[in-house]
């Protein structure tokens, strides 16, 4: 069976990468960030980037989206999190939504349809003002 995530420390060693592929489930998702947060506190890295480009259309309920939101928000960690937003325009809605309710409740999101993008705000190149506007 193929893996539905990986996570990993990036090259230089200053951003935790969690991809999440194809047919995951939300219980996938919760193990990818539980692994990020732990990677993240073993490396010392507070900044953590979500790639979802290669997701594929899964629809999670609200209430799947709402607490997985609560629980990112909950991390133990001052983390920065980049989404790189799904192709799929109801799976993106349904991030964004994921990350809104982590920022309301006090975690700095943002999303964005490229690694680049990406990137720039986890490394402070962008501003956090952004967040929950995806670029077009």
């Amino acid at each position: 069976m193929e893996e539905s995530f990986s996570v990993s420390l990036d090259e230089k060693g200053d951003i935790v990468v969690a991809r999440v592929v194809g047919n995951a489930t939300h219980e996938d998702h919760c193990a990818a960030m539980d692994e990020a947060v732990r990677l993240c506190g073993g490396h010392k890295c507070s900044r953590l980037l979500v790639d979802l480009r290669e997701l594929s259309t899964v629809r999670s309920s609200t209430i799947s989206c709402f607490s997985f939101g609560e629980s990112l928000a909950g991390a133990p960690l001052p983390l920065r999190v980049a989404h790189v937003l799904p192709a799929d325009d109801k799976s993106a809605e349904d991030v964004r939504f994921t990350s809104t309710v982590a920022a309301n409740r006090g975690k700095p999101t943002g999303e964005f349809r490229s690694i680049e993008e990406a990137r720039r705000l986890l490394l402070g190149q962008e501003n956090l003002s952004r967040q929950h506007e995806c670029p077009s």
